[in-house]
């Protein structure tokens, strides 16, 4: 495992939308060890990352995400954010486990393969997948030949034998009450939004269980919104509802048991980039040859998996193409004092070259 090299990635400082630091430095890296790069500018400063190397039929791709959220409670951090800092094999700091281990463990087992190997580094995934979505729609021929996706993203207490093939999509829908104002002391005359808004909420969270949660989806009150102008009884509020739907959810279902609940309109809630579906693939390519590979050097069983959480995963799947999760143990990832195992780590990239050599 090329610490040196995690050193640095962590060391430039990738929080969105500044990715532009850490993209050029890993272009150089990857021309440096023999691989075509090429970018695709997304918006000012930020940059897509493709790159390949060697020649076959059909190529394995890594996926990674240059981003990072911001530091969170900085003074709860015990060591600095930007600094790799090992303790009893921890490694610290900002992006360590989601996601520039997972980067560098398969950047480690790309520069020492010859296989046919492609790489897309994207950014903008902590925020709207907008580096995802524009790779896809124009730059769809760089993966017209790639047969399976890993994403080394944190496998949140899966282990290294764990593989998510899986995910909840994501959506958001807005419920706008309106009530009909008027001066408080004479709020006999009006209707009061927020109490419209306060009954939906009390009733979806009384109904969740049965509607959403007894179906393999998720749902939570996101976003409440109302005020009272002056003296006034509120004439208007909204609520905005998040939703983690199974792969075959689909939008005008949940809008559905979403509107069973009020008179007021339900609509999903515009974004620039589009909602992240779910997926689910019921096998993919080598699976066999990746569970013997994790037999080995991990001494357990292959495990699959699905999981409540979204990413440019989901963006990556909407191609077809299998598309795993299969990433190093860590914690704390969004969090004060992230880090990532040093051991799984060394382990994944090994892993990762194994396959590269067999597959």
């Amino acid at each position: 495992m090329n610490t040196k090299l995690f050193e640095r990635m962590v060391s430039l400082n990738s929080v969105y939308p500044n990715e532009y630091r850490l993209g050029r430095f890993l272009c150089a890296y990857l021309a440096k060890h023999g691989f075509l790069v090429t970018t695709q500018r997304v918006v000012a400063k930020r940059y897509n990352i493709f790159a390949k190397r060697g020649a076959g039929e059909k190529a394995v791709m890594f996926y990674g995400h240059l981003d990072t959220v911001p530091v969170t409670n900085p003074i709860k951090w015990r060591t600095d954010p930007f600094h790799l800092t090992d303790r009893q094999g921890r490694l610290y700091g900002l992006g360590t486990y989601d996601m520039k281990g997972g980067i560098a463990a398969f950047l480690d087992a790309s520069v020492r393969s010859d296989s046919y190997i492609k790489i897309f580094l994207a950014v903008d995934e902590e925020w709207i997948s907008e580096g995802a979505w524009t790779a896809i729609k124009h730059r769809r021929d760089f993966f017209s030949d790639v047969s399976l996706v890993i994403s080394p993203e944190p496998n949140f207490g899966l282990g290294t034998y764990g593989i998510v093939r899986g995910r909840t999509g994501r959506f958001i829908f807005t419920v706008n009450f309106e009530g009909k104002p008027a001066h408080v002391a004479q709020y006999q005359e009006s209707i009061d939004a927020v109490s419209m808004m306060g009954k939906f909420i009390s009733d979806f969270y009384a109904a969740r269980e049965k509607l959403f949660f007894s179906r393999g989806t998720f749902a939570q009150v996101r976003r409440v919104s109302g005020e009272a102008i002056g003296m006034s009884v509120c004439g208007d509020a909204s609520v905005d509802v998040e939703v983690l739907g199974g792969y075959q959810d689909s939008i005008s279902d949940i809008q559905e048991r979403l509107q069973s609940l009020t008179d007021s309109t339900v609509r999903l809630k515009p974004r620039k980039t589009p909602y992240l579906p779910g997926y689910y693939f019921d096998s993919f390519f080598y699976m066999e040859l990746i569970g013997s590979i994790i037999r080995r050097n991990t001494h357990r069983k292959l495990e699959l998996h699905t999981r409540m959480s979204v990413g440019d995963d989901n963006v990556l799947a909407t191609l077809g193409i299998p598309v795993i999760t299969w990433g190093p143990d860590g914690g704390n990832a969004h969090a004060p004092n992230e880090y990532v195992s040093r051991s799984s780590l060394e382990t994944l990239s090994t892993m990762f070259y194994e396959f590269l050599e067999k597959h």
